[in-house]
Parts: structure tokens; sequence; C-alpha cells
């Protein structure tokens, strides 16, 4: 006689659970792989900021809507499964919800509230799209409820917005760590001012924060008349990010010795907002950050109408700061906070090809030489790193030599894309002078990347360097493919020889996106 029933029926309920685990993970990969995926359209990113677009138009829409879980699928398996997948939370304390959900996203919620039990939850909400609800994704039945209508325009979806914000703001005190991507400022508004209403729980255990508005960002308000978020709890976070989102929302209790990472991406150009207010507030709220490691300041800012306060970030490690405005508010952000374990600093130009006046950055290059000479009491400044992208900017060379001799301890440079004829001046300041060792540019160096110089420049850098100090450790470089050679080089072929006297030598095909952090990170393909 045949046993009717299958091999799997036979398995233990602790290898069910472990199964159960792994399709549990398998669900969060996918989901992550398609959120990046949709992080990226035609090469731009969805936190690129360049030459005043927004990486997001209607012609880059996703086409696709999320995985369909493989949780919720098994759930449907039987009544054992069910039962069994019903008492273990853990498995439910991951809530993905993407728009592509359609309004299944509702129901899913309220499952993974109802069976994660008491356990912290880590939300991640993605509402992109709202001029296509569902980013053309094919309608697809709910296992739970396959009779829920889909929503057709922004209004609907942001009335689902609010319903899902409502279950999971009834469940704050669980937070563990919260992600809301959107495209719609509409949304993005709704989502806060219903996170500013009086909880019963406080948010007592949120350590994550991310809040992130993919739109023209020219056109955002920084002040708002509701209350903070999350009134009466002041949540440990460690990690914030407000992209296109004012900090005003924030109460001042948020900037606590907790914060470890901080990422503003804020832009008010081209309206009538007094942005050395907002900056003054901005700096007051740092003043408080005793434990911050990282700190990224995208922000275009006017001068500040008073002598900025001294600030102390004991802790800071990792400075990266971005601004079409860097000759504005940077010189006196870097003269003002004091941040003695500074290792690695990263400057962005923003590269705008329609900026009509070139950014002067004679006063930052000051305000680097007087923070490095070790001859002055002021000399608090020992980088490990310095990364300048999109420096379109014709240095002086007497300047830019004195900053080189002094910066003793760095040991990686990059001279990134998006500078074109600027790098130049930066490039030959490495060369050595006829003083020799006494006068020697970045005597530490040890690894270079260079984008959008000639040839002959490095091969100089690297040839004239080497008989002083022994060769680069590495060599990243791109060689510039548009800029016209100079009539004098026309009918110069420049050797190879350069090429071997570094220990390691890569040559730069193309950047994943003109994002400092990919340059600073190092993603970019290589030529064979």
């Amino acid at each position: 006689m045949t046993n009717s029933n299958c091999d799997i029926d036979r398995l233990p309920d602790d290898a069910l659970r472990m199964i159960f685990e792994s399709v549990c993970e398998k669900d969060q990969a996918n989901f992550h792989d398609y959120s990046m995926q949709n992080e990226v359209q035609k090469g731009r990113y969805w936190d690129d900021w360049h030459q005043n677009e927004c990486w997001y138009n209607d012609s880059e829409k996703e086409s696709n809507g999320p995985p369909p879980l493989a949780l919720i699928a098994a759930m449907c398996v039987c009544k054992r499964w069910r039962c069994l997948m019903s008492q273990i939370p853990t498995l439910w304390t991951v809530l993905q919800i993407s728009f592509g959900d359609c309004a299944a996203s509702l129901e899913k919620v309220r499952t993974f509230l109802k069976l994660s039990g008491t356990h912290p939850l880590k939300i991640t909400l993605l509402w992109n799209d709202p001029h296509n609800p569902f980013n053309g994704a094919p309608r697809r039945a709910s296992l739970l409820n396959p009779y829920l209508p889909e929503p057709v325009d922004e209004s609907v979806a942001g009335a689902y917005l609010v319903l899902i914000i409502l279950e999971l703001y009834a469940h704050v005190h669980r937070w563990r760590e919260f992600t809301m991507r959107t495209t719609s400022k509409m949304h993005i508004r709704q989502a806060l001012v219903l996170m500013s209403r009086p909880s019963v729980h406080p948010a007592h255990m949120l350590e994550k924060l991310h809040v992130q508005l993919v739109h023209d960002q020219l056109n955002v308000d920084p002040d708002h008349h509701e209350p903070f978020i999350f009134p009466g709890s002041a949540p440990p976070i460690n990690d914030l990010i407000l992209f296109g989102t004012s900090w005003s929302w924030l109460s001042p209790s948020m900037f606590s010795s907790h914060l470890v990472n901080l990422r503003i991406h804020y832009c008010t150009s081209g309206g009538n907002i007094n942005t050395a207010t907002t900056l003054d507030v901005l700096l007051q709220l740092l003043g408080t950050l005793v434990n911050l490691q990282t700190l990224a300041l995208e922000l275009d800012m006017d001068p500040l109408e008073d002598i900025m306060s001294p600030i102390a970030l004991p802790r800071l490690h990792y400075l990266a700061m971005k601004s079409r405005k860097m000759d504005c508010w940077i010189a006196d952000f870097l003269h003002s906070v004091h941040m003695p374990n500074l290792r690695i600093l990263t400057l962005d130009g923003v590269l705008d090809e329609f900026m009509l006046v070139e950014i002067q950055f004679e006063g930052i290059l000051q305000e680097l030489i007087r923070l490095t000479d070790t001859n002055s009491s002021s000399s608090l400044l020992e980088l490990d790193e310095l990364h300048l992208v999109n420096f379109a900017h014709r240095a002086d060379p007497q300047l830019l030599h004195r900053l080189y001799k002094q910066m003793t301890s760095v040991k990686v440079l990059t001279l990134g894309p998006g500078a074109f004829y600027g790098n130049d001046a930066f490039a030959m300041g490495l060369l050595p002078t006829s003083r020799g060792l006494a006068d020697f540019p970045f005597p530490g160096l040890r690894t270079l990347i260079v984008f959008d110089i000639p040839r002959s420049f490095v091969r100089r850098i690297v040839l004239e360097r080497l008989s002083l100090v022994g060769p680069l450790e590495e060599l990243y470089y791109q060689e510039p493919d548009s800029r016209p050679v100079p009539e004098e080089e026309e009918d110069i072929i420049v050797p190879d020889d350069w090429q071997h006297q570094v220990e390691k030598y890569h040559c730069i095909d193309n950047l994943e996106s003109d994002r400092y952090c990919d340059v600073v990170s190092r993603r970019w393909s290589y030529l064979a």
C-alpha cells in the first residue's frame, strides 16, 4: 500500500523552522535586489544630485513590482505550515513594503504586525512613482485577499499610505529601524504629519531613521507648522539620513550623543528662503553630537549672517561636504568646527554645466592650509585621505604647493571627475621642486586616483616622485576621452614606461555613477 503523504510531511518542526527561516532570508534578499535595481535608472541613482536635475522622470519608471513573498505563499500550503509559521514571530519582524505591492501592501503590513508579536521591527517603505501608482506592474491578486482594488492616482495612493502609516505607527514602540523613500512631496508630508501625532507608547528603541524624498530639491520648503515627529520620545537614533527633508521635523533631543552616522541632503536654491538662518539652526544641532563618527552635508547654503560659534565633533572620522555654494559656507565650517580625529575628507563642488560663474575655492584652500600648518597653534588636521570631486577651479599653484607640503599624513589622494582642466593644476602640484625632500608635496602619499589629466602629466608625476620617495603603491587613472589635446602635444607620443613604476596600476573605464561615494569607494570598471 502506497503512503499518500509527501516526504516533506514527515519533516520535524525544527527542520521546517530552518526552511522557513531560509525562505524569509531569501525574501529579504530578493527585496533588497529589487530596491537596488530600482535605485538606478539609466546610470542615475536615486540620490544623484547633478545639474539641477532630478534623477527620476516619466521615461525612467520601474516596470515591475517587487517579487512575491515566498513566505506568504508558504503560509497557504497547508494548515500545519500555517500554524507553525504563526508561532515563529521572528519570521515577521522585517517589513519590506513597496508601492508595487498594490493594495496588498496594507494587508501585508497587518499580517506582519500581527504575527511578529512584541518583537522589534525593521521597516522599509518604498513609495515611488505617484504619477503611475503601480509602476506599470500587472495586477497581481493577493494570496490572502484577491479582491482588493488597485489605486489609480496620487491621491488614492496617498490614502493607502496613510492607512499603512497608521497601522505601523500604532507599533512605533517596536520600531528598531525605519526607512521611507518616496517621490512625492505630498506623501512624505502625509507620513511625517502622522508620525507627529502623540503615541501611547514612545519610540524608545528606534536606532535607524532614513527619510528620503526623491524629487526636485529646489522646491522643498524647510519649515513646517506641525509638531516634531515622535512627540514625547527621545529615540536612541544612531543612524540618520534626511534626504530632501528638513531637519526641522526632528526635535533637538534626536540630535543626541547616540547619533553616530548622519547624512543630510538639502537644497533650497532658487527660493525666498533665509538659508543662513536655516544653516545656523543646523549647526547648533550639530554641536550636540559628541559621538558622531561620519557626517555628510549636501547643502546649498548662503553665507552665515554672523560669525559661526565654535563646535566640537571630537570623534568625527569621516566628513563629506557637497555644495554648489562651497565658497559661501564651507570655509567657515572648517574654521569653526574642531575635528581632532578627522581622517577622511571629501569635497564635492557639484558639476553644473549651466553655472555661469566659476566657484572660487581659494577660501577653502586657505583654511586647509591654516589647519595643517604644524608651525601654528591652530594645526588641528591630520588627514589620511583627501578626495576632491568636481573641483573645476584653476587654483593658485603656490597656494596648492603650500597645502600639499603641509599634508604630510595624507596617504590617499583623489582628483576626481568633473574638474576638467581644473585637475591639471591640482595634479602638477604633486611634482617635486628643486628643493627636494625639504619641500616635497604629499611626502606620505601611497595611493593616487586621478581623472581628466593628460598622460604626459601622469608620467611626470610618477617618474619625478619615484626618484625621491620611491614608487606609488597604487595608481588609478582614467584618461580624458573628450578634452582636446594641446597643440604643442599633438604629435607627441607619451611612452608607457611610467605604468610599470607603480606597484599596482589600474586603468579606470566607466564610473558606476557621478556620486562622490562611488568615486571614494572606487566603484568603477577597469580596462583590461
